[in-house]
């Protein structure tokens, strides 16, 4: 009994919310006394209510976008949604029930780092537009912690700003809290420095510091040195950030030059850039293969299905889409204004996934073409290889059909 009361209660619950949803669609409709809809003068207007401007993000968050569009009509034709003026979402002949105000929303998986523009259009039929911008950051989780170690030591200390430390007070270029490897101390070299350089110069350590295999926070750690040790300094990188060190009898240990106070001046010392900055590891989408399922007809549907991997040793997350896009074999024009294109799932490391795309065509009949495919339209995922995002389709002749 008590089950059939909650079952009636529900039911009237739900046929009151499907009333004052249809009440207030209908409230979005814009029409005159007569049912005709109105007129819409002007261009459209633009509100971009999320994210704030100049908002800062951590890179891997998903930015939200919602805006607005009044004085929307029926003549409305686009709605886009810019990332630095690469196409981000696109909605074509979006009033279908001719409101006079349009809601947006829009999420963006951030990957990269940087400042972006985000921009919002809409546009008429008759090419009428107008856009609104709003300019934010993404960071890097590193960014954020050293830029609180920062603050908090200043606040703390009183002192000016300096690379943030770990929880063993271990500090470099980059504020890595890694923990410390169990590493040996140095011990004494005597070779020579070359013949008519500046001889070595002697240093000692002005706060803990970490040594490098190379002339950067991303080479391999090697060693760590306590303050107050003393060093012998061999030669410093082009930008004389760093000095490399002579520390047991390893071609290449580096520290960070702020972290060193030399005993003379160190302006004779030889340059040298190091050794190879280490392979990149990251994401390599890759366009693998593209198939055309059955010869193409003009105006009849069609479907080409492309696998796309991930050829990296990092995921990748789905932030990047995939356009499919006709192109004349003869000048290598594009045949579509708005290509289909799809949304590419996170792909772990070595992982592919098949997308398929339906087509319509119906101009270029009885003319050579392919179907390209793009990975990562906007390139909007920092990949490790930027130049195997594209693969063609086998050539094709469009079969006239209906349309000859």
């Amino acid at each position: 009994m008590q089950s059939g009361i909650a079952s009636s209660r529900f039911s009237a619950y739900r046929l009151a919310l499907i009333l004052v949803l249809l009440f207030c669609a209908g409230c979005n409709l814009a029409t005159t006394g007569d049912g005709a809809p109105t007129s819409f003068e002007g261009p459209p207007i633009i509100h971009i209510a999320a994210p704030a401007p100049n908002q800062t993000f951590l890179a891997g968050t998903t930015v939200i976008v919602q805006a607005r569009v009044e004085n929307a009509g029926p003549d409305l034709a686009r709605i886009s949604v810019l990332l630095d003026d690469a196409l981000l979402g696109e909605k074509v002949n979006p009033n279908e029930t001719n409101a006079a105000v349009l809601p947006l929303t829009i999420d963006w998986p951030t990957s990269n780092t940087g400042d972006f523009r985000i921009s919002v259009l809409a546009e008429r039929s008759d090419g009428e537009f107008s856009r609104e911008d709003v300019n934010i950051r993404v960071i890097s989780e590193s960014s954020a912690e050293s830029a609180a170690t920062r603050e908090t030591n200043r606040q703390e200390a009183g002192a000016p700003d300096s690379p943030g430390a770990d929880a063993d007070g271990q500090k470099d270029v980059a504020g890595n809290t890694a923990e410390q490897p169990d590493l040996p101390l140095p011990k004494p070299t005597d070779s020579e420095p070359p013949v008519g350089e500046q001889s070595r110069v002697a240093g000692t350590m002005t706060q803990p510091a970490r040594i490098r295999v190379g002339p950067g926070a991303t080479y391999d750690l090697v060693g760590n040195l306590d303050e107050n040790f003393e060093v012998m300094i061999v030669a410093v990188n082009p930008s004389r950030e760093w000095y490399r060190i002579a520390y047991n009898d390893l071609p290449d240990a580096w520290v960070y030059a702020e972290f060193v106070q030399p005993a003379g001046g160190a302006a004779g010392l030889p340059v040298e850039t190091g050794p190879p900055m280490p392979m990149e590891q990251g994401v390599n989408l890759v366009v693998v293969d593209v198939q055309l399922e059955s010869a193409i007809v003009c105006n009849q549907p069609a479907t080409v299905r492309a696998r796309i991997q991930n050829q990296g040793t990092d995921k990748a997350r789905n932030v990047a889409w995939v356009i499919a896009e006709p192109v004349l074999m003869s000048d290598g024009s594009s045949l579509l204004e708005n290509p289909p294109l799809a949304y590419l799932k996170t792909l772990e490391a070595e992982e592919e996934d098949m997308l398929a795309f339906p087509l319509t065509l119906t101009s270029h009949v009885d003319q050579e073409q392919f179907i390209r495919i793009v990975a990562d339209s906007g390139n909007h995922l920092p990949e490790t290889d930027e130049t195997d995002n594209i693969g063609n389709s086998a050539s094709f002749i469009l079969q006239p059909g209906a349309c000859g």
